[in-house]
């Protein structure tokens, strides 16, 4: 069961190692920049996860009968779109914020100017954290002097890879999860990982829902079914707290590093489903609503010389950022009863499409 647990913590964490590479050096460029820059890059993995975790929490429109109790293993995996696998980046507009933040810094009078590695100055698209860069994307900022445009600063900043880069092309999810039958028409369900350290990554994962089969309410007097379908109401919480650990960049040195999100995903649905003894099918209308707040923490030093920080500096806990998402999907699966054991494959369409699949046991 260790083994097993440690296996799904790794595969609902794996993205966060992937997608981090060389991420704290746009600090280099300044805060108000690397919040810029952070902002754009991490946001469409913020939508993704939120709508990865809103998504699994049912697999039939018929509730648990009082007293029973299922656990399953479930895993699934969120796709992303190719308009969210990348952003464009204007190196001019970069240039007028640092300019703006170098200002502020009471250094000498400097001209900035900010570049794309090849000396392009044309917006063009880089990789979010659900894409890549290929080949790598670095920017240039320049610093030269007012009045005799003698250079005083150059920097050059690869910018981060996304899971893309490591031949992710999905945003995955694996948990337990468990429901028990109240009676009245009820079911509550609840999910988790236990939090686990793995290497740099640490994650914890926990969920509670509560399922109301109304077509209960036109059984017949002897209790058996009347009607062919069984619907069913949902409302259902995730939260994921997730950590990456992650070393010293190239331009940028510290302490404690630490890139820190937690991700909460309300879902409330309507399920309908068959009611057959093997195989059946099932579908819902989910309206999902949730947040993302992903924070930089720790120490971050600048031993040598940047533009914006020509002296040795050093900056606390500098990025704080925060993804809202809400919105309708749709879902559609099948289940196969062997027993006791119980198969399931369903596909969630929306802003995000998500794939699922789970195998539990009743009793």
């Amino acid at each position: 069961m260790k083994k097993l647990i440690v296996l799904i913590v790794i595969m609902s964490s794996s993205y966060l190692a992937s997608a981090q590479n060389g991420f704290s050096d746009i600090l280099a460029a300044g805060v108000e920049a690397a919040n810029k820059y952070a902002n754009s890059y991490t946001a469409p993995a913020a939508e993704a996860f939120t709508y990865n975790l809103a998504s699994g929490w049912y697999e039939s429109g018929k509730v648990l009968d009082p007293g029973k109790f299922k656990l399953q293993i479930r895993v699934q995996g969120t796709f992303a779109p190719d308009d969210k696998k990348s952003f464009v980046l204007d190196p001019l507009e970069y240039e007028r914020i640092i300019q703006s933040s170098y200002d502020a810094t009471g250094n000498p009078s400097a001209n900035i100017s900010v570049t794309f590695g090849d000396g392009g100055t044309t917006p063009r698209l880089v990789g979010t954290a659900l894409g890549e860069n290929d080949p790598d994307q670095t920017l240039v900022i320049t610093s030269r002097e007012s009045t005799t445009n003698f250079l005083l600063q150059e920097d050059m900043i690869t910018l981060a890879q996304g899971i893309g880069n490591a031949g992710f092309d999905v945003v995955p999810a694996a948990f337990f999860q468990a429901g028990i039958g109240l009676g009245a028409g009820l079911e509550f369900k609840a999910r988790f990982i236990p939090k686990i350290e793995t290497g740099e990554v640490e994650t914890g994962l926990y969920g509670a829902g509560l399922q109301w089969e109304f077509t209960q309410l036109f059984a017949r007097e002897d209790g058996t079914a009347n009607l062919p379908v069984a619907v069913s109401v949902l409302a259902a919480f995730t939260r994921l707290d997730a950590s990456y650990d992650f070393e010293d960049g190239a331009v940028v040195e510290g302490r404690d590093q630490l890139l820190e999100t937690k991700t909460n995903a309300f879902t409330v649905a309507a399920i309908a489903s068959t009611k057959f003894k093997v195989l059946n099918f099932y579908g819902g209308l989910n309206y999902v609503t949730g947040n993302s707040t992903t924070d930089l923490k720790g120490t971050y030093t600048f031993n040598s010389s940047t533009v914006i920080f020509p002296v040795s500096s050093t900056i606390e806990d500098p990025l704080s950022l925060k993804s809202d998402v809400s919105g309708m999907l749709g879902t559609l699966g099948s289940k196969l009863t062997l027993g006791a054991f119980n198969l399931t494959v369903d596909y969630t369409f929306g802003a995000f499409d998500t794939a699922s699949a789970s195998i539990f046991f009743r009793i």
